[in-house]
Formats: structure tokens, sequence, C-alpha cells
């Protein structure tokens, strides 16, 4: 019979987790926007990132929009495939190298953005009613910084943190 380790008192605590809580919150918030768009429009979640970043960005390409979504190269193939499907997007081949098609938002797909974006919009402004004015500007300063240092930590990966913290 294996043993259970005790309850210990160092170490990682997934509950007091900065990277973990901001993830439930992330993700409490995203669900009644992905049921949304996945029930009214067909959209997967990929599709719906895709479809705000042309919406932001008109004539993205596929590297852009896989750099703004945060998304590997076949899930932003497959959710450029879905809004051209759905009539949301029109894809053009590059004129000079047909590699870099270029994506943009049709009318239809502004009429979705738009009314997901409305809901979207009404979650930000319940999350930030919660807050002060100065919270609020607190808030952004520090996720400003937090982004920063999390592009940092992601582009030297695992190995540079585990140096620097001087662990084996």
């Amino acid at each position: 019979m294996k043993q259970t380790a005790p309850a210990s008192d160092d170490g990682l605590k997934l509950s007091a987790w900065l990277p973990y809580r901001l993830f439930l919150v992330a993700a409490q918030v995203a669900r009644p926007l992905e049921r949304f768009y996945g029930e009214t429009f067909g959209l997967s979640q990929a599709g719906w990132r895709i479809l705000a970043v042309i919406a932001e960005r008109d004539a993205a390409n596929a590297s852009e929009i896989r750099r703004a979504c945060a998304l590997d190269p076949f899930a932003v193939s497959r959710g450029i495939g879905q809004l051209t499907e759905l009539g949301f997007a029109v894809r053009r081949s590059g004129k000079s190298d047909r590699r870099f098609a270029a994506v943009s938002i049709t009318r239809s797909g502004r009429a979705a953005f738009n009314r997901i974006a409305a809901l979207g919009s009404a979650i930000e402004t319940r999350l930030l009613a919660r807050l002060s004015e100065s919270e609020r500007v607190t808030l952004d300063s520090a996720l400003t910084r937090l982004e920063g240092e999390s592009a940092r930590i992601d582009a030297g990966g695992w190995r540079a943190l585990r140096d620097d913290a001087g662990t084996p």
C-alpha cells in the first residue's frame, strides 16, 4: 500500500498562486461569453478570438493573428476556415506571395462581433463596478507591468526560471 505525503506548509499553494487566481477570474467570465457566441453564432473559442482580432486589425495575416490570439498555427487555420464558412471573414491571397493571405471581416462578421462585444463590455463593466476609480487605475497599471513580465518569463522559458531560482 502506497503512503500519501502529509500536507506541507512549504511550496506553492494553488489557491493563492497569482497566475491561477487570474486564470480563475478569466475562465469564470469567459464561460458565459463562450456559451453565447457558441450557441448564437456557432463560433469556437479560436473563431471568436480571430474575429475579435480582424475586427480591430483589418487584413491581418495568419502570423499576426497567431501572435495576437496566442494560438498555434493549426488552431488559427481552423478558426479562419470556420469564419470564412460562416461568412464572417474573407481570405485574400497576398499580392506577391500567396502564402501570406490577408483575413478581413465581412459585414455579417462585424454584426456578429458587435453583438458579442456588447456582452463582453457588459461583463467588463460589471467587474470594474466592484472597484473604485483609483483601484481601476492601479489594476490597469499592474496588469500592464504583469503583461510585460509574463512575456519576458515566456520568452526565457522554464530553464531560465529554474536557473534564476537556483533549483535543480
